[in-house]
C-alpha cells in the first residue's frame, strides 16, 4: 500500500514537470528538422542538445562540396541559443577555409529561415534563406 502511495505522489510531482518542460521549449524547437540550402541540393539536420542547437550536414551535392567544402555528417553550426525571437550565438567554422564565423538564425515562417553569417561585426555579413525539407 505504501508503495502505491509513493508512486502516486511521485507521478503527481513529476508529471507536471515533464509537461511544463516540454511546452516551454516548443517555440525554440520549431527550428528542429531538415533544412535545404538555397541550391536545394545540400541539406542540414538541426537538432538540440540541452538548450543549444546544432546543424549537421545531412546531404551534399556537388556544388556544396566544390564551393563550400561540405562533408556529410560534419557539424556545420554549433551552440545556437534561442533568445525568444532568434537563435543567436552560434559558431560556424567554414569547411573549406577554416575561418570561424558567427551565426544567427531567424524564422520567417514555419518553412523558411534566414541565416546570417558574419565575422566580427554584423555590418559585414552574408545572408541566405533555407527552406524546410518536405516530408
Amino acid at each position: 500500500m505504501n508503495l502505491f502511495i509513493y508512486r502516486s505522489l511521485l507521478w503527481a510531482v513529476l508529471l507536471p514537470t515533464f509537461i511544463l518542460g516540454a511546452t516551454a521549449d516548443q517555440p525554440a524547437d520549431q527550428l528542429l528538422g531538415q533544412w535545404l540550402f538555397p541550391t536545394k541540393g545540400s541539406s542540414v539536420t538541426i537538432y538540440r542538445l540541452e538548450n543549444r542547437y546544432f546543424a549537421r550536414v545531412n546531404e551534399v551535392d556537388q556544388a556544396g562540396e566544390d564551393n563550400f567544402g561540405l562533408v556529410k555528417d560534419a557539424i556545420l553550426i554549433r551552440n545556437l541559443k534561442y533568445d525568444g525571437e532568434v537563435w543567436t550565438g552560434g559558431e560556424l567554422v567554414h569547411p573549406k577555409t577554416g575561418i570561424d564565423l558567427s551565426v544567427e538564425v531567424t524564422m520567417n515562417d514555419p518553412q523558411t529561415v534566414t541565416v546570417l553569417v558574419y565575422k566580427g561585426i554584423k555590418l559585414f555579413h552574408r545572408k541566405f534563406n533555407m527552406t524546410r525539407k518536405p516530408g
